[in-house]
């Protein structure tokens, strides 16, 4: 690529007329070729001092739609002209290649001087949804109602919050923290501490602080700014930092990689300087869940939407009430489900665009250790409930190998199987103690629904529909002397009970089963398959089913 195209396709990036073709062809020259990255970063470069010199209030005219369609015009002329251009049309920066706002549609120095968001911003094209905890104080909140925002100042004095952007990208805001959102594919950090995942629909997000850039290469990252350093951390993938402020002692060319598990710390007198610093040694907000907190009202002991995880379940990326990620529960390492998205529609009243879930195949275990163990009282109650669709069986291939833990008997029965099991596991050091006083609840190999309470089975003819969700109910009660189990299985056609039932799909009877549990596990016979989303523990009916659904 010579030098000419290349700025012509930085143009176009700027001004938003970029090809996806085009922009996925520069990407990969920039993480490619430290040359190109270096006429990038000065680029960019020039592009900053625009932007605060718009924000300190050497742009403060409004441009007339007249002068703006001047300035697009130009930038066809080139390089040189397209630098005239950028400083005349800085008032209406397009975003990337994903969206185009109109000009008459998207003043962003105004955006960046109200300190509240505009009472009528209708036409404005949001860049994506923002949740945010109960505790959060704004100095100046997202510049959109109906938790949307779009491109503007953000400053949050205290609490977390979440935007998650349209292109793939999910940013968490730690306070105080002060982000200038520039377009659906980059923002400028000002000042604190931020999480960025960039999740595998995204092409990219470019993160700048005052003095570099963060191009990422498929990752999730902590950075945190004061007013001596950056910092950043890498948890999955790379970053590259590429300085964009002056550092007279350093390589004008300097560039930095940093690979997962590795940190950084760069002075912003000297960011052309990298010092190493251990992994970890801050703690950073990595989602936020707080709505589905306050919609059960603090009576979730543990929750999985399966969100914001980018494939990787063996880490403690989603939910919360875990003490770390799921695991196999096989012999060895074993298989792991997968995290797909979820397919469109409305189930039980809940909007699942958009969404994800986990997809589980045939001899798969999983296992996830609650943060600490669940233990009943006499007259206490827990619920199990989760989204769960039956898919067609997969096929078995030769030496496939059973993750259930059974003997070889057992275990060759069920690598036959198509049975599915949710499995509350005690807390136990035993192995055999802990297989014979689990509590489960599932699909048998004929189909018929079944629920175990530390050996006492019960069963109904009733199954699940392949390809069609339904909504598992486990309730578990402890007696003084008793433990009582009863499960109830809804089709997406039926409506939820607003209150506990008084009818179960299964029965249980009366056991002697555990009263503290420590684990949850998900088995699948090598003739089944399913997808499973919306796990929840609760110690009440109204949380078990969402009142939101």
């Amino acid at each position: 690529m010579s030098d000419e195209p290349l700025h012509q396709s930085i143009n176009a990036l700027i001004n938003g007329t970029i090809t996806e073709a085009e922009h996925q062809s520069l990407q990969n020259r920039l993480k490619e070729d430290a040359s190109t990255r270096a006429i990038f970063r000065e680029r960019m470069d020039i592009e900053a001092g625009l932007r605060t010199w718009a924000a300190d209030g050497g742009a403060q005219k409004v441009m007339t739609k007249h002068s703006l369609n001047e300035v697009h015009l130009r930038t066809a002329w080139g390089w040189r002209m397209a630098l005239i251009a950028t400083a005349a049309s800085i008032l209406a920066i397009a975003v990337w290649w994903t969206q185009r706002p109109d000009p008459d549609q998207f003043n962003l120095v105004d955006q960046q001087s109200n300190s509240t968001p505009q009472a009528n911003q209708s036409t404005v094209q949001p860049l994506g949804k923002w949740i945010a905890q109960a505790d959060c104080v704004w100095q100046q909140p997202p510049s959109l109602s109906d938790e949307l925002f779009n491109a503007g100042m953000i400053k949050l004095t205290s609490g977390a919050a979440e935007l998650r952007f349209d292109s793939g990208t999910n940013v968490v805001l730690e306070g105080p923290c002060e982000l200038l959102i520039n377009t659906a594919d980059s923002a400028r950090l000002l000042a604190g501490t931020v999480f960025v995942n960039v999740t595998e629909v995204s092409n990219g997000f470019l993160l700048e602080t005052p003095e570099a850039q963060i191009i990422d290469e498929g990752t999730q990252y902590a950075v945190t700014l004061d007013s001596q350093a950056t910092e950043i951390h890498v948890f999955d993938g790379s970053v590259i930092w590429t300085p964009t402020a002056a550092d007279v002692d350093a390589d004008a060319n300097f560039e930095d990689r940093i690979a997962t598990g590795e940190a950084r710390r760069y002075l912003r007198n000297e960011p052309g300087r990298a010092r190493h610093i251990p992994f970890g040694q801050r703690q950073f907000v990595r989602r936020i869940e707080q709505q589905v907190r306050e919609s059960a009202n603090g009576e979730l002991i543990a929750y999985d939407g399966f969100e914001n995880l980018a494939g990787q379940i063996r880490r403690d990326r989603s939910g919360f009430g875990w003490s770390g990620g799921w695991e196999s529960a096989g012999f060895g390492r074993g298989r792991l489900a997968e995290v797909i998205d979820a397919p469109p529609g409305v189930i039980f009243g809940n909007d699942r665009s958009g969404r994800r879930l986990m997809s589980f195949r045939g001899g798969e275990s999983l296992r996830r250790q609650f943060e600490k163990p669940i233990e009943l009282s006499p007259g206490e109650t827990i619920f199990v409930s989760l989204l769960i669709s039956r898919q067609a069986s997969p096929v078995k291939s030769s030496g496939e190998q059973s993750s259930r833990e059974q003997s070889s008997g057992e275990r060759e029965d069920y690598e036959q199987s198509a049975a599915i099991q949710i499995v509350l596991e005690p807390d136990s050091e035993s192995p055999r103690f802990t297989r014979r006083h689990s509590v489960s609840f599932g699909v048998k190999s004929d189909q018929r629904m079944f629920l175990n309470n530390s050996g006492t089975i019960n069963e109904t003819a009733t199954s699940l529909v392949v390809g069609e969700p339904h909504l598992l109910v486990l309730m578990y009660h402890m007696d003084t002397n008793t433990t009582t189990a009863n499960l109830r299985v809804y089709r997406a056609n039926e409506l939820v009970d607003e209150i506990q039932p008084s009818v179960w799909t299964v029965l249980g009877t009366e056991s002697a089963g555990p009263t503290r549990f420590a684990s949850i596990r998900l088995s699948l016979g090598t003739r089944a398959a399913a997808q499973i989303d919306e796990l929840r523990i609760s110690n009440s009916w109204n949380a078990a089913i969402d009142p939101t659904r």
